[in-house]
């Protein structure tokens, strides 16, 4: 797709560099932590700092999106988190304390949540109509291949490196603000930014998603389904860590980021293959089949004996999470007026992290008592159960187009 688009493959390039550093800033930030408290919730909280901006923010977020446009949004966007990642080991370097670091992480995800609804929401402007799913496939396929590489990336650097792998993330933004920054984009009706109409603008995008009856299905059937992430967005770090590691931060650093890697190497395979299975299947059928293959997987990887078939699981979650992912963002695409998607991909992604919260701190202190494993392998069981619920009783999400 990329070499019949020129603007499409410019944008594709520039988000990609951008979500390549992405796992090193989320690795070396969890290693840092468990390195200086041992502790499993505070470890836990390193993600929660990374999403905690986008539950308050996301909101307003996509409202900011949408006015100023997608691509300046996301342009503006890469550039703040230049400055703010690559403080994060100058701080650190001066003997700064640990919330200084969490600071920067915090303030660096609040202008993550303006980039990542005007990221989804530019899509449908840079690609024709009949071109959109294999679109949104290419991008989750090649998002992942690029996070193999920053997965990989992540474990030695951070093993090698320490703090100073930060660095890496913030030239990727830079790089990805050059790029952005000579992308073209399809002229649309101005919608001008107003500090004062704020409140209004993201007001009316929840009530859009709220209103329209396939949306408002699927974004609540999501929102249960997808609760087993935050427990492994969390856990997965102190899990290998206590599990495969014997308590060895920094290779458990390296076997996390190898499990990334994994993830990323399933979702590649799923990414590139899945727009032939979206003209055979619903949209519903795929959305509701992933989240069940999803939920069935975490319960074996809390089953998991050896690190082999744990990193074999940690595959086909990668397989699974594409499959759930595209026909989610399509439909949603699909169904939403071009002047709000970025405020209603804002809503959306806000409602998830709020969701998602509560879920990352009490699984992360149970974690100190209980085995990750087992936390891991409960969540999934209630993804597989809201999947086949809804697949059961719920045909305006199993049975969408």
């Amino acid at each position: 797709m990329t070499d019949r688009n020129p603007d499409f493959g410019l944008f594709w390039l520039a988000q990609a560099i951008s979500r390549f550093g992405d796992p090193i800033t989320l690795i070396a930030l969890a290693t840092v932590t468990y390195q200086r408290t041992q502790s499993a919730l505070f470890t836990a909280l390193a993600v929660v700092i990374a999403t905690v901006p986008t539950a308050i923010f996301g909101f307003f977020a996509g409202a900011i999106g949408d006015a100023l446009g997608h691509r300046r949004a996301m342009f503006l966007s890469d550039v703040a988190r230049v400055a703010l990642i690559g403080a994060v080991p100058v701080l650190l370097d001066l003997g700064a304390p640990l919330i200084a670091a969490y600071v920067c992480v915090f303030l660096a995800a609040t202008f993550a949540a303006v980039f990542n609804p005007a990221r989804i929401a530019i899509i449908p402007q840079l690609v024709p109509p009949d071109r959109l799913a294999a679109a949104n496939s290419t991008i989750a396929s090649t998002d992942r291949t690029v996070e193999i590489l920053g997965a990989l990336a992540a474990g030695f650097l951070v093993a090698t490196v320490g703090a100073a792998a930060f660095y890496v993330d913030a030239a990727t933004f830079a790089i990805s603000a050059v790029l952005l920054a000579a992308l073209r984009v399809r002229p649309r009706e101005a919608n001008p930014f107003r500090l004062s109409h704020l409140y209004a603008d993201a007001a009316e995008g929840v009530r859009f998603l709220l209103h329209e009856p396939i949306l408002r299905a699927n974004t609540y059937f999501s929102l249960a389904a997808q609760l087993a992430l935050p427990v492994v967005n969390g856990l997965t770090p102190v899990y290998l860590v206590r599990r495969f590691a014997n308590g060895d931060a920094e290779f458990g650093a390296a076997l996390f980021g190898v499990a990334e890697a994994a993830l990323a190497a399933g979702a590649v395979g799923a990414g590139l293959t899945l727009p032939e299975y979206m003209t055979q299947f619903r949209k519903g059928q795929l959305l509701v089949a992933g989240f069940a293959s999803y939920g069935a997987l975490l319960i074996l990887l809390g089953l998991a004996p050896s690190l082999l078939p744990a990193m074999v699981i940690f595959f086909l979650m990668g397989v699974a999470n594409v499959v759930f992912v595209v026909p989610n963002i399509t439909l949603s695409q699909e169904v939403t007026p071009p002047e709000l998607r970025a405020r209603v991909f804002g809503a959306r992604i806000a409602l998830l992290n709020l969701s998602w919260l509560p879920i990352i701190v009490v699984s992360g202190a149970l974690a100190d008592r209980v085995d990750a494993g087992v936390l891991i392998g409960i969540a999934g069981a209630v993804t597989l159960a809201t999947a086949l619920f809804a697949a059961r009783f719920i045909p305006a999400v199993s049975e969408v187009a």
